[in-house]
Parts: structure tokens; sequence; C-alpha cells
């Protein structure tokens, strides 16, 4: 990792700031916006320090030793999941500065892609304290478990984002369409068993969306009426699909308007396990956690961080 900056102001008093910087995030957007944000900090006197990350788990180190009051997560929803696990658990607040290819936690805490209003926002906005999820895949690369803060998606959506890290050109909802054409020709719906608090459900399931946030897939409302501060995820299930009835439930999908389509369903609940015999891959927040999964188990971690949100209105805004 590099770093550099201004020095940590020492009066606990005054705000200080890490931010941490993903230049691969948004095709290169995040490594844009390095000299400008410097430039900005520097203009108004406000301490901070900034660090590139250069391979994964660097943001998540970076923030767990950060010493400033707020880490900046600078970067797309991969660099605020990363952000995040370093977070937890901790008095320091998540500030973010969207510049990824999706950002979709943005769209459920009234932050826009605008970088002068993340700015603002991080500036002159308000500690708000919101949930986390924790999500352990019986195979993958995080067996203790993994924190996330918008959401995590198994079967189809996951295997939509395995099939995406090989597309270059495209980012957000477009490169999301494009995982899922492709996808199509080859995915085969596992039978999945879920378990809940209040129920048990068992289908041959096209995908299964576990909500933190509203958003998924750089545009997709899968999970609309998420609250990210109500101590629930919200679940979307929908069981398996021809190929045309997919292509029609995408539109209804990025406008949050599913509900009444046969064979969705939604449920609230605050732990969720899955079992397929057939392996399913896991994405969480964008990023894959588990290929070649049997078995997942998911829990709501609530009031688990605080963030720094827009003052005035609701966290979940429409």
């Amino acid at each position: 990792m590099l770093q550099y900056g201004s020095a940590v102001h020492p009066d606990e008093s005054v705000t200080t700031y890490t931010l941490v910087v993903n230049p691969v995030a948004g095709k290169g957007h995040a490594a844009r916006l390095i000299r400008p944000l410097r430039l900005e900090f520097e203009r108004r006197g406000i301490e901070f320090t900034l660090i590139e990350t250069h391979a994964p788990g660097d943001a998540t180190s970076a923030a767990r030793d950060a010493v400033t009051s707020v880490v900046v997560a600078v970067g797309g929803d991969g660099t605020l999941n990363e952000v995040a696990n370093g977070l937890a658990g901790s008095s320091k607040a998540l500030g973010i500065i969207p510049a990824g290819s999706g950002n979709d936690f943005i769209k459920s805490i009234g932050i826009t892609r605008n970088v002068q209003n993340a700015v603002e926002v991080l500036l002159r906005g308000a500690r708000r304290r919101i949930d986390l999820g924790k999500v352990v895949c019986s195979e993958g690369n995080a067996p203790q478990g993994r924190l996330f803060i918008n959401g995590v998606g198994v079967g189809f959506d996951a295997a939509v984002a395995v099939r995406t890290r090989s597309i270059p050109y495209l980012s957000g909802t477009a490169l999301y369409i494009a995982g899922v054409l492709q996808t199509l020709a080859h995915y085969t719906p596992p039978e999945f068993h879920l378990s809940m608090n209040h129920t048990s459900v068992s289908s041959s399931n096209l995908l299964i969306a576990i909500g933190n946030g509203r958003c998924a897939g750089g545009g997709f409302y899968l999970t609309p009426d998420a609250q990210v501060d109500d101590g629930l995820f919200d679940i979307c299930v929908i069981e398996k699909k021809t190929v045309p009835e997919i292509i029609r439930l995408m539109p209804r999908v990025m406008r949050g308007k599913h509900f009444d389509i046969p064979g969705v369903k939604f449920f609230k609940e605050k732990r969720l396990h899955i079992f397929a015999d057939s392996e399913f891959s896991v994405h969480a927040d964008g990023e894959i956690i588990g290929e070649g999964v049997h078995e997942v188990a998911l829990e709501v971690m609530p009031a688990a961080l605080d963030i720094i949100a827009p003052e005035a209105g609701n966290l979940n805004t429409k």
C-alpha cells in the first residue's frame, strides 16, 4: 500500500480522515480522483491521510489500522465491503466517495455519484448507525465468515458476477445485463432449501438475493423495500424461469416493481440458511466469496457500523 498526505491532527475534537483509494475501481475512475481529492482537502485545510490499495485485503487492513475518526472508501461496493470489514466493532465511521462501476449501496443512503456532493456529505453530514450482514460459506475464501454492507447474491446473481469478471469494457447496469445474457445460455438452477426464522422454502430457484440495501448489480432493485437500519434482511427469491421470462422480468426488477410476478417471493428475516446438493456461487457486495458452494448461513448484525450520511431525511429515501 502507498500512503501519503498531511499529518493526523492530535486533537480528538477535530474530525480527521483516512482516504482508502482502490485505484482500479470503476475501470480506473478512483485513481483519477486521487489528485483532485488531495487538492480539495488541502485547500480546505483538512487533516487527512491517503492510502492506495494494491491487493485484496489492503483496504480492510488500512481501515483497521487507521487512527483517524473517519475512514473514507474511495471506490465501489467491493471497496466499501473491505473497509466495512476493517471498521466493524470500532468507534471509527465509514465515509463514502463513490468511484466504482455499480455503486449500489449509496442508493440506500442518499449519496449520489457526484463526487462534489459526496465530499460535501462527508464534511457536513451526520453519523448514522446501520446494520451489517454476516455470511459464512461451506466452501470459499471466507471460511470464518465475511461481513457485508449492501447484499449477498446466491445462484444466478452470483453466476452473473463471476461472468462479469471477464467483460473488460463495460460497467454498471450495462455490465450486469451483458453478464446476464451470457450466463443465461448455460445456467441450470439448483434445488435450493431455505430455512428462516418463520418459514422454510424448497424449490428450483433462479436466484436468492439477500439485501441490507435496496439495489444490486449496478441498478437492479431486487430488494426495493430494504432498510439499512431495521435489523432485518430483505430476501427476494425468484423461482426457475425460461429465458424469455427472465428477459421480460429484468425491466421490472430495475424499477423495483416485481412484487406481483408469479414465482417471485419476498421475506424479511434476521437469519437465513441455504443448502443445495448441486454446487452454486455466492457473492457479497458484488465480490465472489465462494464457488462450488453447497451451504450458506447468513445473519444480521444490528447497528454494527457508523457511516457518514446526509444530515437530513431518512436513510432509505426512494
